[in-house]
């Protein structure tokens, strides 16, 4: 007995000493929203790939401009072969129709330049309309991944105040309980009174503790989404507070407009369509190439010779089936980009009026429920000020309890309930980006070129 004793206090130091450890070492994180936001957006998962795409983007289009660029070639050989005159109707006297083999040194240089390719002007045109659509899709991301901060920074703040609120109904039903004891031991108060008592307590106690575990898991959504680590103690700089008043409706969806990177992204993607079908069609167009080829050859290196060859030529297809395929398919592509384009500009339209709607419904229920919850609080002092007088029960105070507590959650509700519509309508305006500096691009400015 005494060893198993000896055991026991040797694990719970063990524990205490792991738990104070544990403690030493994580982290306290005190975050507002643009911080958290700021930290999504340079650690979150979907900006970093968002980020990919848009560098891919770039690449394609330094790809296409490569195409209107001088090309050049150094090559240096060294082989053997031999020559069979009669291919070429030669048939010298006491030569063998086989000359041969023979060794030959050759190094080359050549350049070829596009003087006029209209095709591959309006293909590196596309890919730079391409370019700045997928710049666009990075801000898209980044809007979203901003408004899920929010979300998830709101439904933490929520937490938060329910733990605060739910802390002063277990300190106010404590009281209420220590009230009901003393009277039943002055004689005033009955033993219902006193079980009544401690069963609000005990249900003020048990939503607390789940007030306290929503509140550790909406902390750790938020740490998982800022990309942070989830052992941090997190505290919250910003309290939940009211939300602002609601812009009409012509303000909001002209900011919508303006302001929507989806918008700005589908009508880049149009331009790149409608550049990509002109390509298409300018494969039928003539286009002129400079071509140079110098030569230095011998059949040893003490015998090297230099020769050059400088070329102008004029190209352009006869008949090639796989140009109107692809005018074809530039066609659709088009009228594609065109459709989603409607669609996405009803979308966006119905995004604006919806979250206006959710916005004005959320603060009119705060306004509701801020006044509910004054309205409770009065009536549970009444009734308890009535069970002192006499001339109430304690099942009128029971129910003024419940009704308490159940309208200082409503008023919490609807408060989070307006934050997180506000933010909604900022996504849906495309002002979301204003809370916090948006992150750098990594991606270098598209190039100019003053080629018509």
């Amino acid at each position: 007995m005494h060893g198993a004793a000896m055991m026991s206090k040797v694990t719970r130091g063990f524990l205490l000493i792991t738990s104070l450890t544990v403690s030493l070492h994580a982290e306290t994180l005190r975050l507002s929203l643009p911080d958290a936001v700021s930290m999504a957006l340079r650690e979150g998962t979907v900006a970093r790939l968002a980020r990919s795409q848009e560098e891919r983007a770039s690449i394609a289009q330094r790809e296409a401009l490569s195409g209107l660029l001088p090309q050049s070639e150094a090559r240096l050989m060294r082989y053997n072969e031999s020559v069979n005159l009669a291919t070429f109707g030669f048939s010298l006297p006491g030569l063998p129709p086989v000359i041969g083999p023979f060794d030959v040194v050759d190094a080359q240089v050549t350049a070829t330049m596009q003087l006029f390719n209209l095709a591959a002007l309006r293909y590196y045109q596309a890919s730079r309309a391409g370019a700045e659509a997928s710049r666009f899709h990075f801000q898209q991301a980044q809007n979203d991944v901003t408004v899920m901060v929010s979300r998830l920074y709101v439904l933490a703040q929520r937490a938060d105040a329910q733990v605060v609120a739910r802390e002063a109904n277990v300190a106010l039903f404590k009281e209420l309980a220590r009230v009901a004891e003393d009277e039943f031991k002055a004689g005033t108060g009955t033993r219902l009174d006193v079980a009544q008592a401690n069963v609000q307590l005990s249900r003020a106690q048990e939503a607390l503790l789940r007030a306290q575990n929503d509140r550790q898991s909406a902390r750790l959504g938020l740490l998982n989404a800022i990309g942070a680590d989830q052992s941090s103690e997190l505290v919250l700089a910003d309290p939940l507070g009211a939300s602002p008043a609601p812009p009409a409706v012509d303000a909001a969806l002209t900011s919508a407009r303006e302001q929507r990177p989806e918008l700005k992204e589908l009508q880049a993607a149009e331009k790149q369509a409608e550049l990509t079908l002109s390509s298409a069609k300018a494969r039928r167009v003539p286009r002129v190439e400079l071509s140079f080829l110098g030569d230095y050859a011998g059949f040893d290196t003490d015998h090297l010779h230099s020769s050059r060859r400088i070329a102008g030529a004029v190209a352009m297809p006869i008949f090639r089936g796989d140009i109107s395929a692809n005018i074809a398919r530039a066609r659709l592509e088009l009228e594609d980009v065109r459709t989603r384009n409607s669609s996405v500009e009803r979308d966006v339209e119905q995004q604006v009026r919806t979250s206006l709607l959710s916005l004005e419904n959320a603060q009119a229920r705060v306004t509701v429920a801020t006044e509910t919850a004054k309205v409770a609080e009065e009536a549970l002092t009444i009734a308890r000020e009535r069970k002192v007088a006499g001339y109430g029960s304690s099942v009128e105070v029971d129910r003024a309890e419940d009704i308490y507590r159940q309208a200082h959650e409503d008023a919490i509700t609807a408060r989070a309930d307006a934050a997180l519509a506000w933010y909604d309508l900022q996504h849906a305006t495309g002002t979301i980006g204003a809370l916090a500096p948006p992150a750098p691009s990594t991606v270098p400015p598209a190039p100019e070129t003053t080629i018509p």
